[in-house]
């Protein structure tokens, strides 16, 4: 009997426990980023990149792959996250960014830089290119290769203009 008690009240626990921290990932706004590195040939090449991106106040944690050059990121949208900084740590750490993919804003709603992500970006191209897995990839110089930067140069502005109904940066998604 006593025993019986003893593991429902566990069990309750446990159950309290994982709503908990259920709840807090939820307020956290945390959720992945993914990068296409190009250039790593080595697990220290790969540790290089990891280094600086971890030292990145938004990152929460990274995972690199060395079989698809490719960093996960868990980033955490309540703090003030930059793309920018983000793609230049993969320079900084001598590399460049192949492709650059942040979550959807139809897939999940976050917000960045203390505004709705709908408002932080704006959309270049067709809506069935490019869309995978409930990411979008970024358009830019420093979020792609060149030779598909080329291709879209034409679409995107330099400097970019401020979003009109924010005043805040913003970026180009296709």
């Amino acid at each position: 009997m006593y025993f019986q008690q003893s593991f429902r009240s566990m069990k309750s626990s446990l159950y309290i426990f994982v709503s908990f921290f259920i709840c807090l990932t939820a307020s956290a706004q945390i959720d992945t980023v993914k990068i296409q590195v190009t250039g790593l040939t080595c697990s220290s090449c790969s540790k290089s990149v990891e280094e600086k991106i971890r030292l990145i106040d938004f990152v929460s944690a990274v995972k690199m792959n060395l079989n698809l050059n490719e960093a996960t990121i868990l980033v955490n949208f309540s703090k003030q996250v930059d793309w920018d900084v983000l793609a230049k740590a993969v320079y900084d750490a001598g590399f460049s960014v192949g492709a650059f993919y942040v979550p959807d804003c139809e897939r999940v709603t976050y917000n960045i830089n203390g505004k709705q992500c709908a408002y932080s970006y704006i959309y270049i191209g067709d809506p069935h290119t490019f869309r995978s897995n409930g990411y979008v990839r970024l358009a830019g110089k420093y979020f792609m290769d060149k030779k598909t930067y080329h291709t879209w140069v034409k679409k995107i502005p330099d400097p970019l203009p401020p979003i009109p109904e924010t005043g805040n940066k913003h970026y180009y998604y296709f």
